[in-house]
């Protein structure tokens, strides 16, 4: 294996947050980049396709399957010639943003400073508030958003999820979205370590660090929510991990944490400038980049005006107004409004709506018959083995954030024993 160190990632409309996060990476040692998007409208595709002509980064049109968006992705990458020349690989998104203390800030400083025979190196997430931003703007993300989780001696909270900065593929069964899944019969010998070099607490499916985050050595910087606005287009957007689940003012509240201020990744910022003026300098690129910041506008006026999105921002400013990104483990969070279950609206009452298409105009209930029957035929339904993998597969997702993450790992444990009684396998990998 040659290549330098290698970042995959999966994207959907991030087109104004593209440039800064690949000239970060690049400012601190990432030399390849294998980047899959999936239905984009905001000129991302475009944006990732200019890159990749100038040599920047490998773009891959990702053609989703059942699992979701960044499971496919990572499904696909596992075979490319990109990621097979790869000795260490780190799978992350647009939003996480990897900051080391040690050295001079690099990759290879980070690995350098490894015991020897270490494998992977989980960075624990470190998350990041709305900053007091509410509008959209076209401006470094590092910059916008100092507002960082508590400490745990602060009254920070525990269990924050890792990424993991990993090689020896050959051992590795497939890649995860937090840590890789080792191949069972090579976990015994596959060694991970924190970023400051003590062993990884937990067992190999472990994609929490539960109070050890190592944070004076590396953290991973994860603006999950950034502005107001912005998030009401991620909203839009939907989830990557895990497709059926609406983002909500719960999402917010989980994600949107802060507290405590954090300005460490300005060490690097000389050489993201630097790196992202390069990258502007190329003008069908900056000229792409602007019309993704224009479409971002747009969107978010367009989404403003629909009642859902526009409750929405009202609660997330209720979030605000009282605090609650503030709060520590010890405090109670700020109740969320109640919504309502779908489940329970009457059938009869108008076209039924979809996460990402909105509201459509009251349509009364039409006299005239119906050409279909009220249920499909019996011979057209799923056979019940198709529809078991399938509920199998959603409830990997939704397990995965659990906590604690033993509770997690015992549940995985019990899905594999009843996949294995059903189907003869696993719906892993």
């Amino acid at each position: 294996m040659t290549g330098g160190p290698l970042v995959i990632s999966t994207m959907k409309n991030e087109g104004p947050y593209i440039l800064e996060w690949v000239a970060h990476h690049r400012a601190i040692g990432f030399s390849e980049f294998l980047i899959y998007t999936n239905d984009c409208e905001d000129g991302t595709t475009d944006i990732l396709d200019r890159l990749a002509q100038m040599g920047v980064v490998h773009h891959e049109r990702n053609e989703v399957l059942r699992r979701g968006p960044h499971k496919s992705a990572l499904k696909y990458a596992r075979e490319h010639p990109l990621t097979k020349a790869a000795e260490w690989i780190l799978v992350s998104d647009v939003d996480e943003y990897l900051h080391i203390h040690l050295g001079d800030g690099s990759v290879q400083a980070l690995i350098d400073a490894q015991p020897q025979g270490t494998d992977a190196i989980p960075v624990t997430w470190k998350l990041f508030s709305h900053g007091g931003q509410v509008a959209f703007r076209d401006a470094a993300v590092t910059e916008q958003f100092t507002d960082a989780e508590r400490d745990l001696e602060a009254g920070g909270f525990p269990d924050r999820f890792v990424k993991t900065l990993f090689r020896g593929q050959e051992r590795v069964e497939r890649f995860g979205l937090h840590r890789p899944v080792v191949a069972a019969e090579h976990v015994e010998g596959y060694v991970s370590r924190a970023p400051d070099g003590q062993v990884f607490e937990g067992d190999m499916r472990d994609a929490k660090a539960k109070t050890h985050f190592a944070y004076a050595a590396a953290q991973m910087n994860h603006y999950a929510v950034r502005s107001v606005d912005g998030f009401l287009v991620k909203r839009d957007r939907g989830r990557a991990n895990h497709a059926r689940q609406v983002l909500g003012a719960d999402y917010w509240q989980k994600m949107c944490r802060g507290g405590q201020p954090d300005t460490a990744i300005a060490r690097t910022a000389g050489a993201r400038a630097a790196e992202l003026s390069r990258l502007m300098a190329d003008e069908k690129l900056a000229r792409l980049h602007a019309a993704s910041v224009a479409w971002h506008h747009a969107k978010i006026a367009e989404l403003s005006a629909r009642p859902e999105f526009a409750a929405l921002k009202d609660e997330i400013l209720a979030l605000i107004a009282a605090g609650d990104h503030l709060r520590g483990r010890d405090d109670m969070p700020v109740p969320l409004r109640a919504v309502p279950d779908p489940a329970d609206a009457p059938a009869e009452t108008g076209p039924e709506i979809g996460p990402e298409i909105g509201p459509g105009p009251a349509a009364a209930p039409s006299p005239a018959p119906t050409l279909e029957p009220a249920a499909p035929p019996a011979a057209t339904r799923p056979d019940p083995t198709t529809r078991l993998r399938a509920l199998a597969a959603e409830m990997r997702g939704l397990i995965d954030d659990v906590t604690p993450t033993e509770a997690a790992s015992a549940a995985h444990g019990r899905l594999d024993m009843l996949e294995r009684g059903l189907f003869g396998r696993t719906s892993r990998g």
